[in-house]
C-alpha cells in the first residue's frame, strides 16, 4: 500500500480513540495548522455559503432557529456545533440528521490525508464539518464558534456572515476578565469587508463590536428594524430570550437571502419559512421538558451554566409559571462559584442536589461545590442517585437539571431516548 493510500481509522472506534488521545480541552490558538489543511484541500474558502456564529450565549439555538429557516426555505443545511452531549457525531448535521460512523471513517480519513495529523480536537472536528458539507453539497454551512473569536477554529474558514449573540462574562481565564475584553475577542472573528450581524448586547459589549468592526472595514448591522418575527403561537424553543435568539437569526437569514438570491420551494411564501422556521428550531437542553417516568421526575434540562444564561434561565422560569421542587446541579472547576451558587440557590425554596460527576474529571467536587450552599444541600454519589432523590422529594412537581452542558451529557448518557425530539 502506498503512502497516499493509507488508511488511518479502519473503524470509527479507531476514530474515537484518536480524539480521546488528542484531548477534549487541548488548546493551540493558533490558525497555520487548520489554515495548512483546508489550503491543502482546496476548501479554505468553502464552495458553499458559509456563517459563524459567535457569542457567549445562545449561539447554539440561534444556529438552530438559522438551520430550521434554510430548511424551511428548501435549502440542504449542514450545522455544526458543539459540545457534543454522547458522541462527536451529534456535533455534525446535514438537515438536523446525524451522519453514520462509515461516513465519519472516510471523511476523517480524507482530512488525515490533507494532513490533519497535526490538529487539535476541536480543529479536527471543524475541518471534517468543512469536508462534509462540501460532500453533501449543502446550499448553507453554519459553524457554531467553540471559544472566543479571534483564534476560534471556525475562524479560519472564509465565510459569508458573521453572527454576534449575547456577549457575557465565561471563560474568563482565557478570554479576558472584563465583558470588554471578551468582546474584543469575539470581534475578531470580524474579517474587512465582511458583514457581521447582531442584536441584544449589553452596551460595553456593543461599543466594542462597533469599535472594532470600524477599525477593521467590517459591516455591523442590527437585526432589530430589519426584520420582524411573525405573531406565532408555536415556538420550538422556550423563552422570551428564545424570541430575540429567532429574530437575530432571521436577520442573517434576510441577509443571505439578498446575498444569493434564494426564494422559497414548492409554493411557500417568506412568511410560511418563518412560521415553519420557529415552529421548527430545537435543540437538546434548552429549558428542555422531559415528563415523569417511573424512574424520572418531572424534569426540567437546562444549559445554564454562566451568570447571564442563569439570568435568562430565572425569567425562563417565571414566564412559564415553573416553580422548581428541587434542583440538580453541577459545574466545572473554573466556574466563578461564589456568584453562580446564590442565583441557583434562588431558583427554588426546596432542596439543591449535588451529584458527583461520573465522566468529567474537571468537574468541581460535589463535596467542595456544596460549601458555597446552604443547608437544603445534599451531595449525591451520582447524576442517577440525584435524579432518584429528586422524584423522592418533588413527587409531581417540577424538578430542574442545570449547571453545566457535560451534566447534561452525563443525562444524556442514562437516557438518550430524549436526546432528539
Amino acid at each position: 500500500m502506498s503512502e497516499t493510500e493509507r488508511i488511518f481509522f479502519a473503524t470509527y472506534e479507531d476514530f474515537e480513540a484518536h480524539l480521546l488521545k488528542l484531548g477534549l480541552f487541548h488548546m493551540d490558538l493558533a490558525h497555520s495548522r487548520i489554515d495548512a489543511v483546508l489550503e491543502e484541500a482546496e476548501l479554505k474558502r468553502p464552495d458553499y455559503p458559509a456563517v459563524q456564529v459567535v457569542g457567549t450565549n445562545g449561539k447554539g439555538s440561534t444556529s438552530s432557529f438559522l438551520s430550521a429557516f434554510g430548511q424551511a426555505t428548501g435549502l440542504t443545511v449542514g450545522l455544526y456545533t458543539s459540545p457534543h452531549f454522547v458522541t462527536p457525531r451529534e456535533r455534525i448535521l446535514i438537515n438536523g440528521q446525524m451522519l453514520d460512523e462509515e461516513e465519519w471513517c472516510d471523511v476523517a480519513n480524507d482530512v488525515m490525508e490533507c494532513g490533519g495529523e497535526t490538529l487539535t480536537y476541536f480543529e479536527l472536528l471543524t475541518v471534517m464539518a468543512v469536508f462534509f458539507f462540501s460532500d453533501y453539497e449543502v446550499d448553507l454551512a453554519i459553524f457554531e464558534a467553540g471559544l472566543g473569536g479571534t483564534h476560534d477554529a471556525t475562524s479560519a474558514i472564509e465565510r459569508d456572515l458573521v453572527v454576534f449573540t449575547p456577549i457575557g462574562l465565561d471563560h474568563v481565564d482565557v478570554l479576558g476578565h472584563s465583558i470588554e475584553d471578551i468582546a474584543r475577542d469575539k470581534a475578531g472573528a470580524m474579517r474587512k469587508g465582511l458583514t457581521a450581524i447582531t442584536h441584544v448586547q449589553e452596551q460595553s459589549a456593543m461599543s466594542v463590536l462597533k469599535e472594532e468592526a470600524k477599525n477593521i472595514g467590517a459591516i455591523l448591522l442590527k437585526a432589530e428594524g430589519t426584520v420582524t418575527l411573525p405573531q406565532t403561537s408555536r415556538i420550538g424553543l422556550t423563552g422570551q430570550h428564545q424570541k430575540d435568539n429567532a429574530l437575530l437569526a432571521l436577520g442573517a437569514f434576510r441577509q443571505l437571502v439578498d446575498m444569493y438570491g434564494w426564494t422559497p420551494a414548492d409554493i411557500m411564501d417568506w412568511d410560511d419559512v418563518k412560521e415553519i422556521g420557529i415552529a421548527d428550531a430545537w435543540i437538546a437542553g434548552r429549558f428542555q421538558h422531559i415528563a415523569a417516568t417511573d424512574s424520572l421526575p418531572n424534569l426540567y434540562l437546562d444549559g445554564a451554566h454562566n451568570v447571564p444564561a442563569f439570568d435568562v434561565l430565572t425569567a425562563t422560569l417565571k414566564e412559564t409559571g415553573t416553580e422548581p421542587a428541587a434542583i440538580i446541579f453541577g459545574c466545572m472547576e473554573n466556574k466563578d462559584i461564589e456568584t453562580l451558587a446564590p442565583k441557583v440557590q434562588s431558583l427554588t425554596k426546596g432542596a439543591i442536589l449535588l451529584p458527583q460527576f461520573v465522566q468529567m474529571n474537571r468537574a468541581e467536587p460535589a463535596a467542595r461545590l456544596a460549601e458555597q450552599f446552604d443547608d437544603r444541600t445534599q451531595v449525591c454519589e451520582s447524576l442517577q442517585d440525584a435524579l432518584t432523590r429528586s422524584k423522592e422529594i418533588a413527587g409531581d412537581k417540577p424538578v430542574l437539571l442545570c449547571g453545566s452542558l457535560y451534566l447534561l451529557a452525563e443525562f444524556f448518557a442514562l437516557y438518550p431516548e430524549f436526546l432528539q425530539r
